[in-house]
């Protein structure tokens, strides 16, 4: 049996770094109306903690999936009673690992041995950070230079910053820690606003510095998706075919491999596409070797996000391998476990809000 649990607001938990950490209230309310969807990839009999069991139950039997394991549903409060009719210690496993997700499961009565030690959760802190993302970036594009693009710099002082800002014509300034956009600054043709340079400077403050990377001319958003087994080797899931608007993620194509690749082969060719998947598996195993193997934390799934990009001259298209990495759970791990099997049928999701509550919307097509 393994305990899941939806907890989106963990990239924003990772920033504050805090133990005892109160989440927005857009975050708490995305968490209590999706909290649900961890139920898609768990294992028949697993447990999925939700905010309210009633809501959760009608919400997942409404929902349009073909694959949908039956599980049970519980709260946070009923955990220590489902662990003590448990003759096994639970997996237990979230959205994503923090601090504020640990002391919430601590609390509840969970033992201790069965939760990652802080230590483990500072070392996947550091990890998720924007930094790793350059070093990763810079060996995944070696040799074959010509074909991608993708640059990233680590600036911890302002006055650096402006000299770099004085000597582009558009730059994309990002928080170390964020999410879904809200830790990303647009500065276009050398522009500077008072209000954006003072972000630049409290994010240096709270966070040590900014990811300071070239604006590109973005044709396409997508990603692949990974996890890294107890053996502490990185596998690849699958691709990932995203919508953003503002830098916020608003849905997915849900499609087979072999649909999502055609649709990718339009732009690159499948040849550097799965080089690229072969060096970030490899890479990436090198760069979790830090991690502990520890059965509390050794499985993770996580996502790479990339972007295709329009050569300056309009003849082509180049690849943007590793635009970041969220060492965590993403939509397109909804996305994956929605998919159809059939590569005739093809569809949508995405994550609407009518005023009252987050719902995730799914469309089917036969093509």
């Amino acid at each position: 049996m393994t305990i899941r649990i939806f907890n989106p607001e963990h990239d924003i938990a990772l920033a504050s770094n805090m133990e005892r950490f109160t989440a927005p209230h857009a975050g708490r309310q995305l968490r209590s109306d999706l909290c649900y969807l961890p139920a898609l990839w768990a294992d028949e009999d697993d447990v999925v903690i939700v905010d309210d069991i009633d809501f959760a139950e009608s919400a997942y039997r409404k929902l349009k999936a073909e694959r949908k394991p039956a599980v049970e549903f519980c709260t946070m409060e009923q955990i220590a009673h489902v662990l003590s009719s448990s003759s096994a210690t639970p997996g237990i496993d979230p959205w994503g690992w923090d601090l504020a997700m640990r002391f919430q499961f601590l609390n509840a009565g969970v033992p201790e041995t069965a939760l990652p030690s802080k230590e483990s959760i500072q070392e996947l802190r550091r990890l998720s950070g924007r930094q790793c993302t350059t070093e990763i970036l810079e060996n995944v594009r070696l040799g074959i230079e010509s074909v991608t693009c993708g640059k990233s710099t680590y600036v911890a002082d302002c006055l650096l910053f402006s000299d770099i800002l004085q000597d582009d014509t558009g730059l994309v300034v990002k928080a170390p820690w964020s999410s879904s956009g809200r830790g990303v600054r647009y500065f276009l043709k050398g522009e500077q606003t008072e209000n954006a340079l003072n972000w630049v400077k409290n994010t240096i403050r709270l966070q040590g510095g900014v990811m300071v990377e070239p604006l590109y001319n973005k044709v396409k958003d997508f990603g692949m998706e990974f996890y890294r087994d107890s053996c502490g080797k990185v596998h690849y899931l699958g691709l990932s075919l995203f919508q953003t608007q503002n830098g916020a993620y608003t849905g997915n194509i849900l499609a087979t491999e072999a649909v999502k690749r055609d649709m990718i082969s339009k732009y690159v060719d499948l040849t550097l596409l799965d080089d690229v998947t072969s060096r970030l598996e490899s890479q990436l195993t090198v760069l979790f070797s830090t991690l502990p193997l520890e059965s509390t934390i050794s499985n993770i799934h996580f996502g790479v996000d990339m972007m295709i990009v329009a050569k300056e001259n309009g003849d082509g298209f180049l690849l943007h391998p590793c635009v970041e990495i969220n060492l965590r759970r993403t939509m397109g791990h909804v996305a994956l476990a929605l998919s159809p099997y059939d590569d005739i049928k093809e569809g949508s999701m995405a994550i609407s809000y009518d005023s009252k509550r987050y719902h995730l919307k799914l469309k089917y097509n036969y093509m």
